[in-house]
Formats: C-alpha cells, structure tokens, sequence
C-alpha cells in the first residue's frame, strides 16, 4: 500500500546551523514567550532554559522534579504544564525547565512534542513538513 502524506506547514530551516532549530511559543495563563528550539528525537521530553519559564511567571522549583541525564553527566529540570506551539501548531504538554540559569539550550523531545506531530523532512533542501498528529492521512489507490 501507498500513503500520500499531507501536512498543514511548510518552514524551510537554516542548513548552516548545527540541527533543526524551529520557532516555539509557550502560553500559561495570558503570558507567552517566543524563542527557537531544536528537534531532538533522542531527547525523551521537552526541555527549555530556564528562562522561558520565567517568562511566563512560572516558580521554576514548584515543578515536578526531573533529573535528565546525557552522556556528559545528568542536569536537575522542573516539570510544568503548559500550551505549546511549533509553528503555529498548539497543544496541551508537560515540559520541562532547567534548574540551573546557566543551561541555554532548548530542545523538542519525542514526550510532549514530537509524539504530537506528524514530520517530513528533506534535510538536502532544508524542508521540515508539520502537522498535528491527529491530521487525516490520504490513501492513494493501488
């Protein structure tokens, strides 16, 4: 069987930057705060710097506690809930805010995010295909 994949976005990234870096928006009550994230299929959850959890005026340390760990050692986060959007594309998740002010990276991790959406990619001509997960899907004839 053939499937034909649709998708609702089309965001041509930067072929020059190290890994796919997309725009992100973070909405808690009425504050929201902006900034790009990367996509990171081997990242279990969502993680942010801190900062963007301030931003919405969350108390960092009143999160669920997540230690994270990676190759080089292991990072204490905080686990908040609130509405995530990539590219326009929103949804209810748990993500998670770095203990420490110093940690500035942001990443998309399959809990939360990407088991969420529907990707295609063409890393050749830098093409990253969304839509929410839940999109039809059409079938083509055999």
């Amino acid at each position: 069987m053939v499937e034909k994949l649709t998708f609702r976005k089309l965001y041509l990234y930067e072929l020059a930057e190290a890994g796919i870096a997309v725009p992100v928006l973070l909405m808690s009550g009425d504050r929201q705060t902006e900034f790009k994230a990367k996509l990171d299929t081997g990242a279990s959850g969502c993680i942010f710097a801190r900062i963007y959890g301030e931003d919405l005026g969350l108390d960092i340390e009143k999160g669920t506690p997540q230690r994270v760990g990676t190759v080089t050692g292991s990072f204490l986060t905080y686990g908040h809930r609130v509405t995530l959007s990539v590219l326009g594309i929103a949804f209810d998740a748990t993500v998670y805010f770095a203990k420490d002010a110093g940690f500035t990276r942001s990443v998309l991790g399959r809990q939360s995010c990407l088991d969420r959406l529907r990707i295609g990619l063409i890393d050749y001509e830098a093409k990253l295909y969304l839509s929410d997960y839940n999109d039809p899907i059409e079938e083509l004839s055999r």
